[in-house]
């Protein structure tokens, strides 16, 4: 009779740890999938040409939810955010008219970016370039 018990009681302590497990698991992939951070961008403008700055979130189906957007004159500084999006999946876009490259595209670092943006070339027909500035 004593060995039937201690294997039933055996048998429920298994489940009860592999019912655990599968909680902390569950739990842990939550976490990860749904991290998010905040993002922080300070452009300026050292064009002789209006720039149109947008920051995205890029999702695994394809969508991409517009986070900040704004519109920087020749010269002109903007900060934009701070924002919240998926780690790893926030980017920004800057574009101009007319711009022979078409827009330029910046996977983005958590935290506050810093970027200046040029014409190269012909000073307002040329292509963009972005230089991200350290601090």
């Amino acid at each position: 009779m004593v060995s039937v018990l201690s294997v039933v009681q055996s048998k429920r302590l298994e489940k009860d740890e592999m019912i655990r497990r599968l909680v902390l698991l569950t739990i842990a992939a939550a976490a990860l999938a749904g991290c998010r951070s905040n993002y922080t961008v300070d452009l300026r403008n050292q064009t002789p040409q209006p720039v149109y700055a947008q920051i995205f979130e890029r999702h695994q189906d394809g969508r991409t939810p517009l986070l900040a957007a704004t519109r920087l004159g020749p010269g002109d500084r903007a900060a934009m955010g701070p924002v919240r999006g998926l780690t790893g999946r926030v980017g920004l876009v800057v574009d101009t008219k007319p711009n022979p490259e078409g827009p330029l595209f910046i996977d983005l670092a958590p935290g506050m970016s810093i970027f200046n943006i040029h014409q190269s070339g012909d000073a307002t027909a040329g292509p963009l370039e972005i230089r991200e500035v350290t601090r």
